[in-house]
């Protein structure tokens, strides 16, 4: 292939205002040219802010449409994350900041898909964290440092899900132990990490028996009865989830959360016989 790209120097210059190229993605060979096809033809880039550098923004097209992020994991044997060191790489070094800052848009939802609708904890702290981006657009943060900061943010959730797992604790073990904190803790405690096992564990016991019937019925008996056994177990360790007092909190949300979707998870899992 003429002009093959095979390095950041190379993408830079394809993406320059002045350099006109085009190229299907499956007859890309190499990262970066799959990362440029997407960059210049695909969801959800502007191409005013690709080829002009303008931060112009057009409120009725929705830039981080799932299905465009869907498209891009398909194209890349990469990730489209930060653990794609090339990506990562030209994210904090190309001079075509803004372009990197919306590309990192595309990477932002990527890691928020994989805690969403499974780890409250961490999805709420993706998204009190996502301030940066209106900084950004404020002129605030540069493109440079909203970048840095996302990357941050990141990889504090990846150390925290990495350190549970050293310490030997199952992914549902690292869910419950920040449910029951209600937000995503700088640690993990002993008594806490205690009280989530078994809470787990009875949470898993009180599951139906087989044959297991999907229904809302189902899971409206089930998952008020855990959360109330999660409160008295929190309790007798000396944690108060407001759950005797009649007050919503976030720790009883997350709970909640968590027992109806173990219903649900486990009746996909347990046809009837």
């Amino acid at each position: 292939m003429d002009n093959r790209i095979e390095s950041l120097e190379d993408l830079n210059r394809i993406l320059s205002p002045k350099y006109s190229w085009s190229i299907g993605w499956r007859s890309a060979k190499t990262t970066f040219e799959k990362l440029a096809w997407h960059l210049l033809e695909g969801l959800p880039f502007d191409i005013d802010i690709i080829l002009k550098g303008s931060r112009e923004w057009n409120d009725d097209i929705d830039r981080e449409d799932i299905d465009a992020v869907e498209m891009i994991d398909e194209c890349y044997d990469a990730p489209f994350t930060f653990e794609n060191e090339e990506l990562t790489e030209w994210l904090l070094t190309t001079p075509l900041t803004d372009l990197a800052a919306y590309t990192a848009r595309v990477v932002r939802r990527h890691e928020f898909n994989k805690v969403a609708n499974y780890y409250d904890a961490a999805q709420d702290f993706y998204a009190d964290n996502w301030r940066e981006w209106g900084n950004y657009l404020d002129e605030e943060l540069t493109a440079r440092e909203f970048i840095t900061a996302l990357k941050g943010h990141v990889e504090e959730v990846n150390s925290h899900i990495a350190e549970g797992k050293q310490m030997g604790l199952t992914m549902d073990e690292i869910v419950m132990h920040d449910c029951t904190w209600g937000l995503m803790p700088n640690h993990y405690d002993p008594d806490m990490i205690a009280a989530s096992k078994d809470i787990l564990q009875e949470a898993e016991k009180s599951l139906p028996d087989r044959p297991y019937i999907w229904s809302e019925y189902g899971k409206r008996n089930y998952a008020p009865k855990m959360l109330e056994y999660a409160a008295k177990r929190l309790s007798d360790s000396g944690v108060d989830i407001g759950y005797y007092n009649k007050q919503y909190t976030t720790e009883q949300g997350y709970l909640l959360d968590f027992f109806s979707r173990l219903y649900w998870r486990e009746a996909a899992s347990r046809p009837e016989d």
